[in-house]
């Protein structure tokens, strides 16, 4: 089994667990607002949200837009967003397999890509610049390190791969055909992280 099936298994296996302690953190509110304002978000905007898993975010960011789709490989996460927001639209799926709907305004990815090698974030990169529209942003946040690693976590949940990667590796990554516009970094107990706003150019 490859890494990002055992990962996959994770996710459906201990869903529960996992939104449990996903509903413990909190939803990113203030990172919603920040990247719909950074799109010129109107109350019509249209807006993905990669790793969408058990609709925490989904519930916050769906109260601001016109339209939403959140996307996520795991089923079971989504049985329980899709409970927690059965009028929203859930499409089981990876970034790279996902079918972008067009004229998007924002795409939102919180803690997600980082289960995306850099063999792989340049496609998912593209394949969102496809979708947004002159000006959309793509709005990411990823755990950090200095340079790019791979490492295996075992915890009580499972096994997951994750992909540590710095702001200026997915800068360039994400191509000529974006901008960052917004960036800032943070450690959350033991870990490091950023957030990234990349503006369609």
């Amino acid at each position: 089994m490859e890494w990002h099936e055992k990962t996959l298994q994770t996710y459906n296996t201990s869903a529960e667990q996992l939104a449990e302690y996903f509903q413990g953190i909190g939803p990113r509110t203030d990172d919603i607002e920040r990247g719909l304002t950074l799109a010129h978000g109107a109350d019509d905007a249209r807006v993905v949200e990669i790793g969408c898993g058990d609709g925490r975010d989904a519930v916050e960011i769906n109260k601001r837009v016109g339209w939403y789709e959140g996307v996520d490989p795991s089923a079971s996460l989504l049985a329980i967003a899709r409970q927690r927001l059965p009028n929203a639209s859930f499409v089981e799926a990876h970034a790279t397999s996902y079918t972008y709907p067009q004229r998007l305004n924002a795409i939102f990815a919180f803690a997600s890509l980082l289960h995306v090698s850099r063999d792989i974030l340049p496609a998912v990169f593209m394949k969102g610049h496809e979708a947004l529209t002159d000006g959309g942003i793509y709005y990411i946040s990823m755990k950090e390190r200095p340079e790019y690693t791979e490492e295996v976590k075992n915890d009580d949940y499972g096994q997951r791969m994750f992909y540590f990667y710095n702001s200026n590796d997915v800068k360039r990554l994400a191509g000529p055909g974006f901008k960052p516009v917004y960036e800032t970094h943070q450690t959350i107990g033991h870990t490091d992280w950023f957030t990234l706003a990349l503006e369609k150019c």
